[in-house]
């Protein structure tokens, strides 16, 4: 699973230098689990999240790395780096996978939609790593995933023949993310805060949640609410019908390596 990152001839010397600093810059893998609110399924979810192992940083999301990898069209080999960290690590604890069913969803940049080699650098990771269909999946989110209308298409129907759950996040109930509903792949809809910030004291955003929650059944996908911090707010989004949530308060981010270190969860 080597990595091709060279940046072509001819690019600006800032380009070149982002990108060798990008590529010497020390990452970790940090991951958020999605929490059932109901029982049943045995699969566990996560989100992989990129952490700084920069030890003036540690542990701290590297925005500013990101944010100009993603302005200067180095997005992807952003993407490219945490896809073979995190198969390398599964390639290395074959325990997490191998005894019961997980999901570890990477982010897509930009910039990763619109490079054409990237669906294929993909393949051969998979490809490489023996792991079983349905272990890695790729998250886009629904406002990106519009205004690439031509390329998502395109990305999704690879992704699903490779075997790779979609997740599309920042779902809203507005008319053209209905489209969204048609990539092949779809599996998870994590709602838009928007949905869910007044659901306890606003009807509309009730019913809005549960018009989301209908269709996803109806689709064979799962709901996922963010940001959650209350018993109570997930009372309500048990009581309508959503299937997880994702929440610093009931599970925060941790490394990757304190799964190895769950009792009971050989998986």
């Amino acid at each position: 699973m080597s990595e091709r990152n060279q940046v072509p001839k001819g690019v600006p010397p800032e380009i070149d230098r982002l990108n060798a600093a990008m590529r010497k810059s020390p990452i970790a893998l940090h991951v958020q689990r999605l929490v059932p609110l109901s029982k049943g399924g045995q699969t566990k979810r996560y989100e992989v999240l990129l952490r700084s192992a920069a030890e003036d940083a540690p542990n701290a999301a590297p925005h500013a790395m990101l944010k100009a990898a993603v302005e200067n069209g180095l997005g992807s080999m952003i993407d490219r780096r945490v896809l073979t960290e995190l198969i390398g690590w599964l390639i290395r604890h074959p325990d997490t996978w191998q005894t019961s069913e997980v999901m570890f969803s990477v982010n897509l940049t930009t910039t990763a939609l619109h490079d054409e080699h990237f669906i294929k650098f993909v393949e051969l990771c998979l490809a490489k790593s023996s792991l079983p269909k349905g272990t890695i999946a790729f998250e886009v989110d629904a406002p990106t995933a519009l205004t690439l209308a031509d390329k998502i298409g395109e990305v999704a129907a690879a992704l699903h023949r490779l075997g790779c759950p979609l997740v599309l996040d920042d779902f809203a109930l507005r008319t053209e993310c209905f489209e969204l509903l048609r990539l092949p792949g779809v599996r998870y809809l994590k709602l838009s805060t928007d949905i869910t910030a007044k659901m306890r004291t606003d009807k509309v955003s009730q019913a809005s949640i549960t018009a989301v929650v209908q269709m996803a059944r109806v689709l064979g996908m799962h709901t996922v609410a963010k940001r959650t911090d209350t018993a109570a707010e997930q009372e309500w989004l048990t009581a309508l019908g959503v299937d997880f949530v994702q929440s610093n308060a009931m599970s925060p981010a941790v490394a990757i390596d304190s799964l190895l270190k769950q009792p009971g969860t050989r998986h």
